[in-house]
């Protein structure tokens, strides 16, 4: 396999680029029509059910990776350090306000650990992302769930301060939300977590920040580095390709991290600190998948307008659409022509979530609807 350059990178185009990108040497990494003999089944198909980057991790983080073998003998936590000051200075907040951990899912189980130690229950939004709430119950808290709106599906921050109640020990919020990849308004966010902060915790999960292009958004990261009893999360699962090397981050006071430290029974691995400390600054990388995912996001917006279906334009890489018809047929259509579509989300159980594959295979995802849905 020949050396790709950077331009060979950013063309982004020819099979043997995008082949070679992700170094396709398993079946999941093959599982895209770009890639020569592949042919898309029921039993290995193009995965567009779990918001993963089909292109996987940069080259550069790779490398870093492999040369991070040479330290990881070591207890020191190599890299850490240099990864937390980088993060700071994106975000403009101080190293003190970061946290790193296997990915954000450490965080969002740490805090409904610390939740139900408090004996307190949970407020989120329904539907919206598992790994805080589903955690929660298994530890026995409450959950108090509120719908999203029904105009435009986001979360309804009005409705979720008319559900606190004195019991509620922390508030969960997915910003864009998921499944449905919604955003809540900055200055409505804003306002309600400063509210909020003071009655309890207040969590703002942002895993799909960087793929966000709509100017009502924004980050809260450096507003919980500066409030108690806020915390941001972030992960390098989505954008980055991270997804299953694990590398988070959480942005909070100095005194609600050490809280959050002092239960999590994880360790960052080197090698993944190391390959993160690499992507992080990989700009040119960033840029060519989130160019990829505007593409591939057209090509479905495109397929669905023409048909006239109901769909919510995505903050993220995926996006959701109405099916009218129950979605465990829908998934069946799909997977009957080698496309795995997402799981179940009620009560929008005639919606589906379509995660976005590269540009080719969301045309054949195009291909299958209109032979199967028109």
């Amino acid at each position: 396999m020949r050396e790709l350059t950077r331009r060979d990178w950013l063309k982004g185009t020819s099979s043997l680029a995008a082949a070679s990108l992700v170094f396709a040497t398993s079946a999941a990494q093959g599982q895209s029509v770009t890639v020569k003999g592949y042919v898309p089944t029921k039993d290995n198909p193009i995965r567009m059910s779990s918001n993963e980057n089909p292109y996987g991790i940069t080259r550069s983080a790779r490398n870093a990776m492999t040369a991070a073998f040479d330290v990881s003998h070591l207890y020191s936590g190599s890299g850490r350090r240099e990864l937390s000051q980088l993060i700071a200075q994106n975000e403009g907040v101080s190293p003190k306000n970061i946290a790193i951990g296997s990915g954000s899912k450490e965080f969002l189980k740490a805090m409904a650990l610390i939740t139900k130690l408090e004996n307190g229950s949970v407020l989120a939004a329904n539907p919206t992302y598992h790994d805080l709430v589903r955690y929660s119950g298994w530890v026995g808290s409450k959950i108090h769930w509120v719908d999203v709106s029904k105009d435009d599906m986001s979360i309804d921050l009005d409705a979720m301060r008319a559900a606190y109640t004195d019991d509620v020990k922390i508030i969960y919020l997915c910003n864009p939300n998921n499944p449905i990849p919604t955003i809540m308004h900055k200055d409505k966010l804003r306002e309600f977590c400063v509210e909020m902060s003071k009655k309890c915790y207040v969590f703002v999960d942002e895993a799909y920040h960087e793929y966000v292009t709509d100017p009502n958004y924004e980050s809260m990261a450096k507003l919980a580095a500066e409030t108690d009893n806020m915390i941001v999360t972030r992960t390098a699962s989505k954008v980055h390709g991270f997804a299953g090397i694990r590398v988070g981050f959480a942005f909070a006071k100095p005194e609600l991290l050490d809280l959050i430290n002092k239960r999590i029974t994880g360790t960052v691995n080197t090698a993944a600190v190391h390959g993160a400390l690499a992507s992080y600054k990989d700009k040119e990388y960033i840029d060519f998948v989130l160019q990829k995912n505007k593409e591939a996001l057209d090509i479905v917006y495109n397929l669905f307008e023409k048909h006239n279906v109901r769909h919510i334009k995505a903050n993220s890489n995926f996006t959701f659409f109405e099916t009218g018809i129950n979605f465990d047929e829908v998934k069946q259509k799909f997977l009957n022509h080698g496309i795995d579509v997402g799981r179940p989300f009620p009560p929008f159980l005639t919606w589906c979530r379509v995660s976005t594959a590269k540009p080719e295979d969301m045309q054949y995802f195009a291909e299958v609807y209109e032979k199967e849905f028109v």
